[in-house]
């Protein structure tokens, strides 16, 4: 079997195996009895469901412009009582999954140590918001995080970053400077509910 030929069979059997699984997970009714409350959607209704939930929109191509090679200048405060620490990285950004996804994938020497990290980023059509998922050579958990668009130039995520002092809310806001800059500015938050900035990455494409 040829290659794109397997895999338009297996996207094929896999949209299939989600609406077995949808149409199985449905309230069972006996034919004999009728449907009182005549609220169960038509197989046509659910397909067309399905199919708007997994058909990329305008929020997805919105996350496109981050698409291509960039250089990242870093700045983290490790310790209050200390300067920044600073760096330099290379991030490369594509999408993925038929534009349902970008993926970020980060290389840089941090306090003389290599890091890598990766990220994917999409927009969940169901419940209509961001979302993101982080994982990186400094940790063993996953990161995920959800949010929206402040307005056209800014988008807002919240996750919960794990420290050696336990969970802890965390945002991070990125800013569409121009089309070849972007800024993405960490948050964590303290005991009395503001908003700690720990850290700075700005973005230039190559």
């Amino acid at each position: 079997m040829k290659r794109k030929t397997f895999l338009v069979f297996t996207a094929g059997a896999a949209s299939t195996a989600s609406l077995a699984l949808l149409i199985a997970a449905a309230p069972t009714q006996d034919s004999t009895e009728p449907d009182l409350k005549g609220n169960q959607p038509a197989e046509s209704e659910v397909m067309a469901e399905m199919m708007r939930l997994a058909t990329p929109n305008e929020h997805h191509a919105e996350l496109g412009k981050a698409v291509g090679n960039w250089t990242a200048k870093t700045s983290f405060i490790m310790d209050p009582a200390q300067p920044p620490v600073t760096g330099e990285g290379k991030m490369t950004v594509k999408w993925v999954l038929g534009g349902r996804y970008i993926m970020s994938e980060f290389k840089m020497d941090f306090m003389g140590e290599p890091f890598e990290g990766i990220g994917y980023t999409g927009y969940d059509i169901a419940h209509e918001q961001y979302i993101s998922t982080w994982a990186d050579t400094m940790s063993t958990k996953i990161t995920y995080l959800t949010g929206d668009m402040d307005d056209e130039n800014t988008m807002t995520l919240f996750g919960i970053a794990t420290t050696p002092q336990g969970d802890n809310p965390m945002k991070i806001v990125s800013t569409w400077i121009d089309d070849d800059t972007i800024t993405d500015k960490f948050y964590d938050q303290m005991p009395d509910g503001s908003w700690f900035n720990s850290g700075n990455i700005t973005y230039t494409r190559d």
